[in-house]
């Protein structure tokens, strides 16, 4: 990425980097400028007063690309040797500004400090923005902090305690992964499974003998299950356990034409049963719990419905959903089937 720097005065200095794995451009004081007016009323040295604050101009104006910005930072040094702050840390240098970056300098110290010319005084950070879109919402997903502010999570002590937090979240993960293989059982896919005399291997209870595509999904709210669905053949469409499965007969390979089947996957009937029972407002800030790695078709529904956070195995039918839920910024957590 280039930046570029443009010089108010001859003898200003650009920013550099003073090591070779350095984060910060080191910035230079050039001149000093009216706090409110930004105007040049000086030139330096200049000496700050113990609690007072002069703002001193780096004698250079800057064209950072979007969607890019500068933060202004303190340097170590002034900090832990004198007492020298930023008043406004960090400051922000946007990349629309083209005018004089200024650095507010406030001395915490007891003693006078004195800011001569091309003096090290700050650092520039750069990085790039993100600017999301801030939707308004009648429902904010919960916490266990919920409206703590200020000093509720303590000062002393383990407080909420990541270890306590981590602990909670593993065993509801482990009970409602339970819950998706139990609902994922109801399923008949019969993709791979072996027919005799035409017809499909079955145990005593009925159950397919060698099913492997077997998808559960449970949506929850509040530790409460508002939705749940199993990979199973859409509403008026024929059994594939009498007739045989249709992508077998057509010779589909595993993972694709995912639109040519008969059935719908657990995902998209957890999501059409929450709308079915009216709960499809709940959906907000739920937790999706599935026993696979979502497709890309079902990646993107989930990604529509304001789901917070999504658990599954890692590594089963991995698939490029992963990349779209990361892309939305839905939480992913992993979770090892039992």
């Amino acid at each position: 990425m280039i930046i570029k720097v443009k010089k108010i005065r001859k003898d200003s200095k650009i920013p550099i980097r003073a090591s070779d794995w350095a984060a910060g451009y080191d910035i230079f004081a050039s001149r000093v400028l009216d706090k409110f007016t930004k105007k040049v009323i000086g030139t330096l040295p200049v000496t700050i007063l113990p609690n007072e604050s002069v703002l001193i101009g780096a004698g250079i104006t800057m064209a950072i690309p979007w969607p890019y910005q500068s933060e202004v930072r303190p340097r170590s040094g002034l900090a832990s040797k004198y007492d020298i702050e930023l008043s406004n840390s960090p400051g922000t240098i946007d990349s629309d500004f083209r005018g004089e970056a200024g650095i507010l300098l406030r001395n915490r110290g007891k003693t006078p400090f004195t800011v001569e010319k091309n003096m090290r005084i700050a650092q520039l950070i750069f990085s790039k923005a993100e600017t999301p879109v801030l939707e308004e919402t009648k429902i904010l997903p919960s916490t266990r902090r919920n409206t703590g502010g200020f000093g509720s999570t303590g000062l002393l002590g383990t407080g909420m305690g990541t270890d306590e937090y981590d602990r909670e979240i593993y065993q509801m993960d482990q009970y409602y992964m339970k819950i998706v293989l139990a609902v994922a059982g109801r399923s008949r896919c019969v993709r791979g499974v072996k027919r005799i005399n035409g017809k499909y291997e079955q145990d005593t209870s009925g159950n397919l003998i060698g099913q492997t595509r077997k998808f559960g999904c449970i949506i929850v709210k509040d530790d409460n299950i508002i939705a749940q669905g199993f990979n199973a053949n859409y509403p008026g469409s024929q059994e594939c356990a009498k007739v045989g499965c249709l992508r077998e007969r057509l010779g589909i390979p595993s993972g694709t034409k995912l639109e040519v089947c008969r059935a719908m996957h657990a995902e998209w009937w957890a999501i059409t049963n929450a709308l079915r029972t009216g709960n499809s407002t709940g959906v907000m800030g739920a937790t999706m719990y599935i026993n696979a790695e979502p497709c890309e078709i079902c990646a993107k529904i989930i990604t529509g419905l304001g789901v917070e956070t999504v658990v599954m195995p890692k590594g089963i039918y991995p698939a490029n959903g992963i990349t779209i839920l990361r892309d939305a910024g839905i939480n992913i957590r992993y979770h090892e089937l039992a």
